[in-house]
């Protein structure tokens, strides 16, 4: 009778295990916050619960000739399960491989759905920052329990435009936008005329 009560205790338990969703951070973006500001966000799938909580930290530092100094900051801006508009897939905003362990792949421009996709972000905003190029890194780990706990290797580099840290457009942008702007008053005079 012990047996056959330690085997169905055994039973419910794996089977409890294995209706209780388990996440991973499986995404990182970031968006302009403010001149010299940019929130970095890490994305995670369900979890299988109400409200995810704020979990891990993140390093920044500058790489290739940016002097940014390193510097590390816990996520603090609450989950939330709508995704930011500035996290465009492929521009700003990148995923880990669709395997287990896998790296940071930046050629991904949508998210490969693991698990069903990401549905949770949670976020922190660095300050003093300009363009170039960044290393990031969420340590061993983007968060310490599987909702945040990172798909991948938990770190990357990646190049922030001057668009991004300063919210303006750059100066390529800046000229298109004249010369568009000048067509079309060109086609209007013609019009006119």
């Amino acid at each position: 009778m012990k047996k056959i009560t330690n085997l169905l205790a055994v039973l419910a338990l794996s089977v409890l295990g294995t209706s209780i969703a388990q996440a991973h951070t499986t995404s990182i973006g970031f968006f302009n916050s403010g001149a010299g500001s940019v929130t970095f966000v890490t994305g995670s799938y369900a979890h299988g619960g109400g409200t995810p909580v704020n979990e891990g930290t993140l390093t920044l530092a500058g790489i290739n000739g940016n002097t940014y100094a390193s510097t590390t900051q816990a996520f603090d801006i609450a989950p939330t399960n709508v995704k930011y508009a500035g996290l465009i897939d492929g521009v700003t905003n990148f995923y880990w491989g669709s395997s287990f362990g896998s790296g940071l792949d930046t050629s991904l421009n949508a998210d490969p759905n693991i698990a069903g996709g990401v549905v949770w972000w949670q976020a922190t905003t660095f300050t003093g920052l300009t363009a170039g190029d960044y290393s990031f890194s969420c340590g061993a780990t983007c968060g310490t329990t599987q909702q945040w706990a990172s798909w991948g290797t938990g770190d990357g580099e990646l190049t922030l435009s001057g668009s991004i840290v300063n919210g303006v457009p750059e100066a390529s942008s800046l000229i298109l936008l004249g010369l568009g702007l000048a067509g079309l008053g060109f086609s209007r005079r013609k019009k006119q005329a």
